[in-house]
């Protein structure tokens, strides 16, 4: 995406303005939409975003909001709309050493935060890519950093948070006061109804960083493997402990063209871990290490336990999902709750994990154990993994058959799950659950409370998964 300087003062931009095109397309995903907002915004502070939202008001415009850029379908690009990228918005982060409270900004990054958090010692739970923005990824519910353990980050860990309404109205949200909007904003995404302008959340103290990976070819053994590694889960401890199984062709990274040579998949099977030494990091991963005779036959290499910085895990996630050298994506998503088998899983993930359509494709499973309260926030799916791919690609012409692909695969996928990660939600593409019907009917209430006159539109789809019927 590039990088961006700190303007001297809110820049107002239209379509003749220099820097137009560049806030337009500042997304992680080399597939821009055509849609062309009349007006972008990138405010300085709280009060530059009311009075983006007041114009609207009176222009009728629909708003979009942008944060970091991850949703890759780049929903906050409205044709003949406001876009309002909150990038630079309030960027001062606080924190108070009674409550150990942090105070920060939507448009902050996860680079950012950990920055930060790491001078003074503590920890927040934010995401696994140095570029996601806070708002977006807390508005989707935030699977972060150890979420198997402690839950979504925005329910567990937001307190409260400023939001500017469609009316223009700053207003503080938490659990006591306008609590029916801090419950709708966890989890739903895109269809925010508001502009996230603060958030308050809750630290720990911060830990050490460990991690050990093993790499093998999965390509005649995927069925066996990927099973072991799901049962390995249960065996594995929860608390301040990622699992994560990913796959990757062995050519998928460099250069190259979008075809796979080596037509090799590996599987990688990671733990990371936040503990004090590396002798507990150890004795948290040694389930492991019984990893079976038959497996241990096709280990193409094996990372040993070691302590980590952050910026070292970045990397590695930069090199599983690469951006910014013309990378365009397809992304999809399940969340599987807790009543699909491991052989229902291990049969439908193999279509979107071992049998990737592009040599920089990537599948993952990731072990959430989720089972998030709706009386909290609107997040409500109940998850035991998630699948995804991340069809990555750079030949234009490939759009519509990474499309069908994405389509096909994950209906047939959707069969074994519960619905959708919300980051991943696109109307264009598959239509699917976010949260549970009682929930969506409670948080559309909110929504039509507060907007009445629809500025945010993102929430559309939405409604149109009341109509599905449940698969499980």
């Amino acid at each position: 995406m590039g990088s961006y300087a700190k303007p001297e003062s809110t820049l107002v931009l239209d379509p003749t303005s220099t820097e137009y095109e560049r806030y337009r397309t500042r997304i992680y995903n080399a597939r821009h939409p055509d849609r062309k907002p009349v007006e972008i915004v990138v405010p300085l502070t709280t009060t530059d975003v009311t009075s983006a939202v007041k114009r609207a008001k009176e222009k009728g415009l629909k708003v979009g909001v942008r944060s970091g850029g991850h949703l890759f379908a780049a929903p906050a690009v409205i044709e003949q709309g406001l876009l309002i990228d909150v990038k630079f918005l309030n960027k001062d982060i606080q924190y108070d050493p009674v409550s150990q409270i942090l105070t920060f900004s939507p448009g902050h990054t996860v680079e950012e935060l950990a920055g930060h958090c790491g001078k003074i010692g503590r920890f927040f739970p934010y995401g696994h890519s140095r570029t996601v923005g806070a708002g977006g990824f807390l508005l989707t519910g935030g699977q972060g950093l150890f979420c198997r353990g402690h839950g979504y980050t925005y329910e567990s860990w937001v307190t409260q948070i400023e939001v500017v309404t469609p009316n223009g109205e700053v207003v503080i949200a938490n659990k006591t006061d306008n609590h029916d909007l801090f419950w709708a904003a966890g989890g739903c995404g895109q269809g925010f109804f508001g502009v996230l302008t603060r958030v308050w959340g809750r630290t720990d103290r911060l830990r050490k960083l460990f991690d050990t990976t093993y790499v093998l070819d999965s390509t005649d053994h995927f069925k066996p493997l990927l099973k072991w590694a799901i049962e390995l889960a249960e065996r594995i401890p929860k608390q301040q402990v990622d699992y994560f199984i990913g796959t990757m062709y062995a050519d998928g990274q460099g250069l190259g063209d979008d075809e796979s040579r080596a037509k090799r998949v590996l599987m990688l099977i990671n733990i990371t871990i936040g503990c004090d030494s590396i002798e507990e990091a150890k004795t948290l991963a040694a389930p492991l290490d019984t990893l079976p005779e038959e497996f241990r036959k096709i280990v193409v290499s094996q990372i040993p336990m070691q302590e980590r910085e952050f910026e070292a895990l970045w990397d590695l996630q930069d090199k599983f999902i690469p951006g910014g050298n013309g990378e365009r994506y397809r992304v999809e998503s399940v969340l599987v709750g807790f009543d699909a088998s491991d052989d229902e899983i291990v049969d439908k993930a193999e279509a979107a994990l071992l049998k990737l359509p592009t040599r920089k494709a990537t599948g993952a499973l990731a072990i959430v154990d989720s089972r998030p309260d709706e009386n909290i926030q609107a997040l409500s799916l109940p998850s035991r993994l998630m699948i995804s791919s991340m069809v990555c690609y750079q030949d234009p012409s490939l759009d519509a058959k990474m499309d069908k692909w994405a389509l096909d695969t994950y209906t047939e996928i959707e069969k074994l799950g519960l619905g959708q990660h919300a980051g991943d939600f696109d109307v264009n593409q598959r239509v699917s659950k976010i949260m549970t019907d009682s929930a969506l009917t409670k948080w559309l209430k909110i929504r039509e409370k507060y907007d009445p006159d629809e500025m945010f539109i993102g929430y559309r789809g939405f409604q149109k998964s009341l109509e599905r019927k449940w698969n499980r």
